[in-house]
């Protein structure tokens, strides 16, 4: 030993440089994503690397001047934008050259190794989007072909003749038995909003998540069940439904919540998975909510081991530094609104009476801790963990269609029962209650031909006709604003227009506080 490092200090001193030791390059793989291509390369270490100045943008030379190839390499398939992609020898190391067919804008980070992958050099191709063109079409007619215009481009739309309008018929008259009730009234989509709810798919692409005895991966699983969730929802009037990645490729946590939240705007956000537990006896479905105490604060030790674990895809699928976020790691009690957090806890025991009756339960419970997919404000935000793909009788269950399908319709239920329950100032589930409230006022008015009278039906409404400006207090209620109330909902409790509670409590819009008291006429 002490000669070797003799020779060590005589090599320093006399100014010779030591040997490098080769990298080995053991895989290629890619993985496609909607807006990039990932590559990666398995090492057997960290890689000097550089990207060459003879690079164009649909040409990338990256030297590895201290890495080898062991052995054969498979090279991933020309699948767009990719060309080719091939490994050459470059004096003592090697050279990856990736041709494309479109420009694209390179990103190179190394990821450390983890308990799945040993170290990793990543290159993301960001495809560069050219900016909108407008086609313009001199004459167009129906003898002249149109060529396929791409989505980015707007095109002028094919003029046809119209068609003959026939003269109207007049119809006859028939004698009137009785007045029609009047026809549903139709939502007013000027007024009246979708609830967006966004769903998340765990893992994906280099992030397989957890894995079955069988080699179930938990991001094909959840993908499927998503997929299931997004059609009903997308059925079912007053929902839009979408989808945070499509298919198997990797999203940084930070960016899923980005993604549900300024991309599409979502008032709601599922995150789904399928858990693993060494004990593979472990079973049944859980739902977890966001815990506002810190990162290391949960109501379980399960539910922060998990949440721990969940916190771990940046570092498995591979998130570069560059896109790395303090809040991941910080407290964000003073972020997230408390009345959000609320909701989510209201919503997730409506998801878990329902999926009681088809699975068993992990936790009968909303469970609570500091995952990082669920520290988004402005949303309520849920984890669904559909069961354990440890447990060999659930994984069974878990790649069945039948049972995703299922799963899929317990979250459904679960998030369309609370918005009926609770629904959204300006929603759709609000203008239902509105109608309810105008189909009694209709069932039970009388038929009289004379003009009606004018109808007092609350002392806000005699106050008014009265001359004054506000209703007797004897007459009034006071009502606290409880966790789930919205306007519409208290109006409809206590069947009182929205336009007395606003008048009567000084109100510019439909907003309410939680704790905040409101006077109430009663009826």
């Amino acid at each position: 030993m002490r000669v070797l490092l003799r020779c060590l200090i005589l090599m320093l001193a006399s100014g010779l440089a030591l040997p490098v030791l080769a990298i080995d390059i053991t895989a290629v793989r890619s993985w496609r994503a909607p807006d990039n291509t990932r590559l990666v390369l398995d090492l057997s270490g960290p890689v000097a690397y550089q990207l060459s100045p003879d690079s164009t943008p649909a040409r990338l030379i990256i030297e590895l001047p201290d890495a080898r190839t062991a052995g054969p390499i498979a090279l991933p398939a020309a699948i767009a934008p990719l060309k080719s992609v091939h490994l050459e020898k470059s004096g003592q190391g090697q050279r990856l050259v990736i041709d494309t067919l479109q420009e694209v804008t390179p990103r190179i980070f190394q990821l450390p190794p983890n308990e799945k992958y040993s170290q990793r050099l990543v290159v993301d191709l960001l495809l560069k989007v050219p900016a909108p063109t407008v086609s313009t079409v001199s004459t167009v007619t129906e003898a002249t072909p149109v060529a396929k215009v791409p989505d980015q481009v707007t095109s002028i739309p094919v003029m046809r003749p119209a068609e003959p309008v026939m003269p109207a018929v007049k119809p006859v008259e028939k004698p009137v038995v009785s007045v029609p009730e009047p026809a549903p009234e139709k939502p007013d989509q000027r007024r009246y909003r979708n609830i967006v709810v966004a769903i998340d798919a765990g893992h994906g692409g280099e992030d397989p998540g957890a894995i079955g005895a069988k080699g179930t991966h938990e991001k094909n699983v959840t993908l499927a069940i998503a997929r299931e969730l997004e059609a009903m929802l997308k059925a079912e009037p007053g929902l839009t439904a979408v989808l945070t990645r499509t298919g198997d490729y990797f999203i940084p946590l930070q960016e899923r919540r980005r993604i549900a939240r300024y991309q599409h705007k979502a008032d709601i956000f599922i995150s789904i998975h399928a858990d693993a537990a060494e004990n593979r006896a472990a079973k049944g479905a859980s739902v977890f909510a966001l815990s506002l105490k810190g990162a290391g604060t949960a109501t379980s030790r399960f539910a922060r081991m998990l949440a721990e674990r969940e916190n771990r895809s940046d570092l498995i699928g591979g998130a570069s530094i560059e896109s790395g976020d303090d809040t991941l790691r910080n407290v964000l009690a003073d972020m997230v609104v408390a009345g959000s957090l609320d909701h989510s806890l209201h919503m997730g025991r409506n998801i878990i009476d329902r999926l009681g009756g088809l699975t068993s339960l992990h936790s009968k419970r909303v469970e609570q801790a500091g995952f990082a997919v669920l520290k988004e404000p402005g949303m309520m935000s849920l984890l669904v963990e559909t069961g354990f793909i440890s447990n060999p009788q659930e994984e069974e269950n878990l790649i069945s269609k039948e049972h995703q399908r299922e799963l899929a319709r317990a979250i459904f239920e679960g998030v369309l029962r609370y918005n009926q329950r609770y629904p959204a100032p300006d929603s759709y589930f609000a203008w239902q209650v509105e109608q309810r409230g105008k189909k009694t006022v209709i069932a039970s008015a009388p038929r009289i031909e004379k003009k009606p009278e004018p109808v007092r039906d609350s002392p806000r409404a005699e106050a008014l006709m009265a001359g004054q400006t506000s209703a007797p207090e004897s007459k009034m209620i006071r009502y606290r604003i409880a966790p789930g109330d919205n306007l519409t909902r208290i109006a409809d409790r206590h069947q009182v227009s929205l336009a007395d509670l606003r008048s009567l409590n000084n109100l510019q819009d439909d907003t309410v506080k939680i704790g905040q008291t409101l006077k109430i006429p009663v009826n």
